[in-house]
């Protein structure tokens, strides 16, 4: 009794596997892709504070003051998230003599509200450079065009299955395996040098034009046709 459970489970299995080859016939893997242009509503910017120091004590000093006025500024502004990054000190050597120390700590802001973040970024560069700028579309905002894009995607996956089956002279066809996947790319980061950013005045607000990213919906995945 046990070697014909066994037997027949192996005829089982060999059943499944002719059962999958079979699956395999008339099947077609196609894409759909739907893509649009969204007016980015977020902006980041970096900034920093660095210095040069022959003593390391004062450099210390000088980036924790930098910092804690910045932080006093940004903290008055409604609307903004307020992160501090890194911090970094490094020797300055010449012939393997440690002659200086440079130093610099970053601060990082986020804002829906670019005007007013622009203003507070000017305020700052009394005391801090500017290291990055981007803009991006908030999460609220891209997962509602993505859910758009989503039905939209699959429609047209839809109707190029259809194409593809009319062709084909199929009687219709089924979804063996559908894939959904989204993106979102990103306008370039801009960065701007130490110097020229010294060189504005500190109440200068910074001009801004947020632009678009693109975000896009890509549908793929696999029909099985039924022709006669």
């Amino acid at each position: 009794m046990k070697y014909l459970i066994v037997l027949a489970g192996l005829l089982t299995g060999i059943n499944a596997a002719f059962a999958d080859d079979e699956l395999r016939y008339n099947q077609v893997r196609l894409q759909s892709q739907q893509t649009e242009a969204v007016s980015n509503d977020t902006m980041h910017v970096s900034m920093n504070t660095y210095a040069e120091m022959q003593d390391p004590a004062k450099l210390a000093a000088k980036i924790n003051n930098d910092m804690e006025w910045a932080l006093q500024q940004a903290k008055q502004v409604q609307g903004v998230k307020i992160n501090t990054g890194s911090y970094q000190t490094w020797p300055i050597t010449r012939k393997e003599v440690t002659t200086g120390w440079r130093g610099q700590q970053d601060l990082v802001l986020e804002s829906a509200d670019t005007e007013i973040l622009s203003r507070l970024v000017g305020q700052l560069q009394g005391r801090l450079q500017i290291k990055s700028m981007n803009f991006t579309v908030s999460d609220e905002k891209r997962a509602a065009v993505e859910n758009r894009l989503i039905d939209v995607a699959l429609d047209a996956f839809k109707q190029r299955a259809g194409i593809i089956g009319d062709n084909l002279k199929a009687d219709g066809f089924r979804i063996v395996e559908i894939n959904v996947n989204t993106s979102t790319q990103r306008p370039p980061m801009l960065r701007q040098a130490r110097m020229a950013s010294m060189s504005m005045e500190a109440s200068d607000a910074v001009a801004v034009e947020g632009g678009e990213s693109d975000v896009s919906v890509t549908v793929n995945g696999t029909i099985e046709l039924r022709i006669p």
